[in-house]
């Protein structure tokens, strides 16, 4: 043995078997011993000799007579049987430091004994042996979980330390394992060799398919689950016919088998009562609750969503004016190109500037700047189609998006825009201020362009030849994805303003209007 794992067995923290379970364990090696001497063991304890007697009073042994006295019990059962159940019910008393969760643990182990019995059965194995070998097959459990506690507390809480300690992590923290601990504890306390043999050989083949306990703790797991899996109950009923060549139907009357054994049981041990009568039932129930965590989850999508969108849209809302602003001009325009370009649609892209803004800050200051935006925005909004598009771009510019016009109509709209802010009057404590706006527009021929940046070079180049003419009026560039010159005519008295070709091929000739 090595001088570590000696030094955790003989630890003061580790628990040893009481005083019945040992001597039982040095009356296993006797092949000559008698009924009345495991007899004389057993009645030390007497909450261990009354667990014996219900046990051979309950469904599990159907005796034709009920049992009253413990002579009556080990004649009845035999002595293996005898000695091998008392051993099980002396040991599940066995308890060390506090801080380790014994009750769960022993359920569990239970549990597992339980089933280990039952595929005894189907294999041909020894049932009372198995029986004892799941209930303490993770015995190594308990002894790593009260001899390094402070180690395991620092990683889980003790509601789900038995659920997420793993192999690997013992290894880690102490140096051994469950099994190569659980095996030198059982040699420790006289167990028979080949249970010892079993936990040796389980540490060295983790992944072996054909294991009996490995079998039968993932359906000690699957019974005893608070909230079960409707996919680990398919995987260990594939698993478990495939290893023992069962039909789906023999695995059902298994499982079923061990739920009826452990009601039997648990009364002995007053363990917390599994909810469910069968399997189908079992299923049923997880089947249901896939259903609720489904629609659960598709309820938490859609408020998901839902705030997604909301808080999208707060992030793309300009708080000063409520009109989008530039992330959502930069999210959208992408989506509006390409419906343009498909439907072969004329638009008009529009830059509106503030005429002298800066004017407003210095002489009324910055709330005064703030009702001119609010109110130039709501003028451009309030004078555009609901199909259209207005966006606070940034400081004093606003863009536009005029969808499905031709030039000479987003002329028009231009106009009525820079009209109505001129009609504007923005009431400010005592004043009332008077503004204007200068405009660039890019019209669009069918939807024909390369790009929305040049696109916005073109209509912002309008904006500053509209600047450079007094600003108050509108400047416009046709692109018509040709690289042919085009004139653009004035819709009024004033002679066109003629510009050399923007460096974009789409934008062919700028003409400057003063519209009035």
């Amino acid at each position: 043995m090595k001088p570590e794992l000696a030094k955790i067995i003989e630890s003061q923290e580790m628990p040893s078997p009481p005083t019945v379970a040992a001597e039982l364990l040095l009356l296993a090696g006797q092949p000559d011993v008698k009924i009345d001497e495991i007899a004389q063991v057993i009645s030390a304890d007497p909450a261990l000799a009354a667990k014996l007697i219900d046990y051979c009073n309950s469904p599990m042994v159907m005796a034709n007579r009920k049992i009253s006295s413990l002579h009556q019990a080990v004649t009845l059962m035999g002595i293996r049987t005898v000695r091998m159940l008392s051993l099980s019910f002396s040991l599940m008393d066995a308890r060390g430091a506090a801080g380790f969760p014994y009750e769960e643990f022993w359920r569990h182990s239970l549990g597992m004994a339980i089933a280990a019995k039952r595929l005894a059965i189907v294999c041909g194995g020894d049932e009372d042996e198995s029986f004892l070998m799941g209930l303490v097959y993770n015995i190594g459990v308990m002894g790593l979980g009260i001899c390094f506690s402070d180690a395991y507390e620092q990683r889980f809480t003790k509601k789900y330390l038995l659920t997420e300690l793993s192999v690997r992590i013992e290894r880690d923290i102490s140096g051994t394992d469950r099994y190569e601990l659980g095996a030198c504890l059982l040699d420790h306390w006289n167990f028979p060799e080949t249970m010892v043999k079993t936990l040796e050989e389980r540490r060295f083949h983790l992944d072996q398919p054909r294991c009996i306990y490995g079998c039968a703790e993932k359906l000690a797991r699957v019974m005893l689950a608070r909230d079960t899996d409707l996919r680990d109950v398919v995987d260990v009923r594939k698993e478990v016919c495939a290893i023992f060549s069962l039909s789906e139907s023999q695995f059902d009357k298994i499982f079923d088998g061990i739920l009826e054994d452990w009601r039997n049981y648990e009364s002995l041990f007053n363990f917390e009562t599994i909810a469910f009568e069968s399997l189908r039932e079992l299923e049923t129930r997880a089947k249901r609750s896939m259903v609720e965590i489904s629609m659960n989850m598709e309820r938490t999508i859609r408020e998901m969503s839902q705030q997604h969108d909301e808080l999208r849209q707060l992030a793309w809302i300009d708080a000063l004016t409520q009109l989008k602003n530039r992330t959502a001009f930069d999210n959208e325009v992408q989506d509006a190109s390409r419906t343009y370009l498909q439907n072969s649609q004329s638009f008009g892209l529009m830059i509106a500037d503030i005429d002298h803004f800066k004017s407003f800050n210095d002489t009324f200051g910055h709330s005064a700047g703030d009702c001119v935006l609010r109110e130039v925005g709501c003028c451009l909004k309030r004078n555009l189609r609901k199909a259209d598009h207005v966006y606070r771009f940034g400081g004093e510019e606003f863009v536009l998006l005029v969808s499905n016009c031709d030039f000479e109509q987003t002329m028009r709209v231009g106009e009525r825009l820079r009209s109505s802010i001129q009609d504007l009057r923005v009431s400010y404590e005592d004043y009332e201020l008077c503004v204007t706006v200068s405009m660039g527009i890019c019209w669009v021929n069918q939807g024909q362009h390369n790009s929305f940046e040049e696109l916005f070079e073109a209509a912002d180049s309008c904006l500053f030849e509209a600047k450079r003419k007094g600003r108050n009026n509108c400047v416009a560039a046709m692109a018509n994805g040709t690289s042919a010159p085009m004139m653009v005519e004035a819709t009024s008295g004033s002679a066109p303003l003629i510009l050399d070709a923007l460096a974009t091929p789409n934008v062919n000739r700028i003409a400057a209007t003063h519209l009035r």
